[in-house]
C-alpha cells in the first residue's frame, strides 16, 4: 500500500513538472486576425471562394528586451510590376534603449508546413517603438501567397544602446509552434535567403531539414 502510494506522489510530480515545462510563462502566444485569404494577383483573384482568414500568431519573449505587437505579413500585388510581393508590418516596442533588431516572420500554408521564413533587421537608436512597416518587402510566386494562410512572427535579436546582444532560443520556441498544429523544427526558424542573380531571375532557397535537399524557387521578372 504504501509503494503505491510513493508511485502516485511520484507520477503526480511528474505530471506537474511536464505541465510547467509545456505552459513556459515567459513565452507568451497572441493571435490575430489576419485577414481574407482571398488574393489578387496579376492573373486575377485567388481564392475568393474561401471565407477562410489568415491568423497571425505573435510570440513574445518576457526576457527579450523588446516586445512585439500586432506583426504578420500580407501579399500586396505591385500592378506596374506585375510582380507579387509579401509586406511585413509589426511594432518593437523596447523594454530598454536599442540601436538594433531582428524580427522574423514563419509563413505557413493551410496544412501547416513551412513555406518560407523572412527576416527584418532594423537599425534604429530607440526606446520608444519602431515600426517594421515598409521596411522591406520580398517577392514572392502566386501560388506561394495564395498558400498563406498563417504567420508566426517574434524577435529574433536585439543589440541594446550598451552594446549587449540578446537572441532567442530556437530549440525553446520551436514546441509553441507545434502546439499550434504547425510542423517544425528548430532549423525552420533560420531565415531563409533571397538573391537576384541576374536583372531578370530573382530566386530563393530554403533552408534543408534533416534528411532532406536544400529546395529553391525562382520568378522572372517580366
Amino acid at each position: 500500500m504504501r509503494a503505491t502510494a510513493v508511485v502516485a506522489v511520484l507520477f503526480f510530480i511528474f505530471q506537474s513538472a511536464v505541465a510547467q515545462n509545456k505552459g513556459d510563462s515567459s513565452l507568451q502566444v497572441r493571435q490575430e486576425d489576419g485577414g481574407s485569404v482571398a488574393v489578387r494577383t496579376a492573373s486575377g483573384f485567388l481564392n475568393q471562394g474561401s471565407s477562410l482568414k489568415r491568423t497571425w500568431y505573435v510570440i513574445d519573449d518576457q526576457k527579450a528586451p523588446a516586445g512585439l505587437d500586432h506583426a504578420g505579413v500580407f501579399p500586396r500585388l505591385d500592378e506596374k510590376e506585375k510582380l507579387q510581393y509579401i509586406m511585413p508590418v509589426g511594432t518593437v516596442s523596447p523594454k530598454q534603449a536599442i540601436s538594433a533588431v531582428e524580427v522574423r516572420y514563419v509563413l505557413f500554408d493551410v496544412w501547416g508546413q513551412r513555406l518560407r521564413t523572412l527576416s527584418v533587421t532594423q537599425l534604429a537608436d530607440s526606446s520608444t517603438h519602431v515600426d517594421f512597416r515598409g521596411s522591406n518587402k520580398w517577392v514572392a510566386l502566386e501560388s506561394e501567397v495564395s498558400q498563406l494562410v498563417t504567420v508566426v512572427s517574434f524577435v529574433a535579436r536585439v543589440r541594446t544602446a550598451e552594446g549587449g546582444m540578446w537572441t532567442f532560443d530556437a530549440d525553446r520556441m520551436a514546441p509553441h509552434l507545434r502546439d499550434l498544429g504547425l510542423q517544425v523544427v528548430a532549423a525552420d526558424l533560420i531565415p531563409d535567403e533571397q538573391r537576384m542573380i541576374s536583372p531578370g531571375l530573382i530566386y530563393w532557397t530554403y533552408s534543408s531539414k534533416e534528411g532532406e535537399p536544400v529546395k529553391a524557387a525562382g520568378i522572372l521578372r517580366p
